[in-house]
């Protein structure tokens, strides 16, 4: 039996033991009543595991191999974790008490498993880890960790000594509000269950070690206890067939700009939040992924893509007819370690390579890009001594403006149909910034670089913010001068002021309807509850106000502005 030596609350470091691979316990389509604790629900179908980053069915169960996903700070240094979800299987629902099987094999590797009672929030470089309980196997001992989203750090640590060869089963049970683990028939120990369970609902998560092969799940099973129930839900269909004619794309439709009202999604909420998903696919005819192909999500290892949770979010849209705008091919932060650490001269190519493989594989099923993300500079340095404004990141160390030019010749090379965006903000009023933005443009057109339009990111938090719609409309037309669109990328407006939020929100969709060259208005997100201006780090969480909704969903005073102006022009 193994000894308890740790109870202790655990302290956040910068250390990453492993990286995690986040999967349903899933057997699809499948809903099964557990009345008793004598029959156990099967939850390996190894065709659920196929839309999971990092899972591969083989003969003997599933194996987790690495995918190295972290999520960095703005100052680009390694903060968390990142594992994927497999939000497109179904979940289980408990009810009582119940207990969790699973047989592994590869121990050796260490093996990583969590238990989900809520999905963590990704917000803007940050993730909020909520109710869950993770276990690590080792070949000398077990560590187990409890969180409940009121920290970065775990609020209650155990670790056991004891001695495995390469092959355990472990048991979780959950009976009377603890939480009890055996390995190989073996008790080593209880703990408080610390309400990570009271949602009803549970997501099981597997994590596979850096610079291992990783490790194989032979089997997982669970089964309700006593007059516990264990019931197994399918994947939401997502896809939304009632018509509300005063959506907002029903309302464009009618309008005779017929003009693309999009938002930035989230795929946790689009999979998992029925309120969240209606809103996102009943509401709006376009889509831009939130974060889910950026390179840190998307390309988190040198010689490892992670589309799934992308492709997901890109079929969710088609199936809706909603059209996809990517969002963000080459960017200052949002970079995996690996890309920050390559030397200057191998830059370019992890650049064009990085570019070429993300556009191909979506060629065809996603309509624009933004190829380059804020490229203009917010520090006074960059504009003195006769400097262009430029942004001093990574991409402009290693090749000064041409990583610019490169960077959109290979992505109208991967995909001619495409058409490319520069984004940034504060473009909206006149300034240096803009005055940045229209002289980089001239010079990529004199050099005949392609480039289809400007993606005004339109965030207003500050009073200093505040967009005049009279100068907005005067750059849309300065670009289209230029043979550039237009398009507002990602509109989000502080909520201090309801009236002043709602008509910042519908002052500026008026400037681009009534501008030619204006061919979309993209929300940067649904509700506050999800939305990236909460404050990073911050317990309680300190939740930004800057969206359409509210944390429980109640339209703000800028929905219905909207819609009038939708109704109106």
């Amino acid at each position: 039996m193994g000894s308890l030596i740790k109870l202790s609350r655990h302290k956040n470091t910068a250390l990453i033991r492993s990286i995690s691979v986040i999967l349903l316990l899933t057997v699809t389509g499948l809903a099964i009543y557990i009345n008793t604790g004598q029959n156990y629900i099967d939850l390996i179908d190894k065709k659920s595991w196929s839309s999971t980053a990092g899972a591969d069915a083989t003969n003997m169960g599933v194996q987790f191999r690495p995918t190295g996903r972290v999520i960095n700070h703005s100052d680009t240094s390694v903060a968390q974790p990142n594992p994927p979800i497999n939000v497109q299987g179904p979940h289980i629902d408990v009810s009582g008490d119940f207990e969790i099987l699973a047989s592994v094999s590869g121990t050796n590797n260490t093996t990583t498993m969590q238990l989900y009672g809520q999905l963590p929030i990704i917000y803007d470089e940050w993730r909020q880890e909520r109710a869950s309980i993770k276990i690590e196997v080792k070949s000398d001992q077990i560590l187990v960790q409890i969180w409940d989203g009121s920290s970065l750090s775990s609020l209650d640590e155990r670790t056991y000594k004891t001695v495995i060869k390469n092959d355990a089963n472990i048991i979780i049970i959950h009976t009377d509000n603890k939480i009890t683990l055996q390995l190989n028939n073996r008790t080593l120990g209880s703990m408080p269950d610390h309400n990570i369970f009271t949602t009803g609902t549970i997501w099981f998560g597997a994590s596979a070690s850096q610079g291992t092969e990783g490790w194989t799940l032979k089997s997982l099973r669970a089964r309700g206890l006593g007059g516990g129930h264990v019931k197994l839900t399918g994947a939401p269909a997502l896809v939304e067939s009632t018509v509300n004619q005063d959506s907002f794309k029903s309302l464009a439709l009618a309008n005779q700009r017929h003009l693309p009202i999009g938002t930035a999604v989230s795929i946790y909420p689009l999979f998992t939040d029925v309120q969240y998903s209606r809103i996102a696919l009943g509401q709006f005819s376009m889509m831009t992924p939130e974060n889910s192909m950026k390179p840190q999500f998307i390309h988190p290892l040198k010689n490892t893509y992670t589309y799934q949770d992308a492709d997901a979010l890109v079929d969710v849209a088609l199936k809706n007819s909603m059209a996809v705008h990517g969002h963000a091919l080459v960017l200052g932060k949002a970079n995996p370690q690996w890309m920050q650490n390559t030397p200057s001269a191998e830059r370019r190519q992890v650049m064009t390579d990085h570019i070429t493989n993300v556009v191909s594989h979506f060629k065809g099923k996603v309509a624009e890009w933004d190829v380059i993300n804020e490229p203009i500079s917010g520090e006074d340095i960059d504009y003195a001594n006769g400097g262009l404004g430029l942004r001093k990141q990574m991409w402009y160390d290693a090749m000064g403006e041409d990583y610019i030019d490169i960077a959109l010749k290979s992505a109208r090379q991967a995909d001619p149909s495409a058409k490319l965006y520069l984004n940034d903000f504060g473009l909206e009023k006149d300034s240096k910034r803009w005055d940045a933005m229209v002289g980089l443009i001239i010079r990529l057109k004199a050099r005949g670089v392609p480039l289809d339009g400007v993606g005004f990111e339109a965030h207003v938090y500050h009073e200093s913010d505040f967009i005049d719609t009279q100068v907005l409309k005067k750059h849309i037309q300065t670009l289209a001068g230029l043979g550039i669109v237009s398009r507002i990328s990602e509109i989000d407006v502080l909520g201090d002021n309801p009236q002043t939020q709602a008509s910042q929100y519908s002052s500026v969709l008026d400037a681009c309807i009534s501008e030619p060259t204006c061919t979309s208005y993209t929300t940067w997100g649904i509700s506050d509850i999800y939305g990236s201006t909460t404050l990073s780090e911050r317990f309680p969480a300190m939740l930004g106000d800057s969206l359409l909704w509210d944390v429980n969903y109640v339209p703000k005073l800028a929905v219905s502005n909207i819609q009038t102006i939708l109704q109106q022009k």
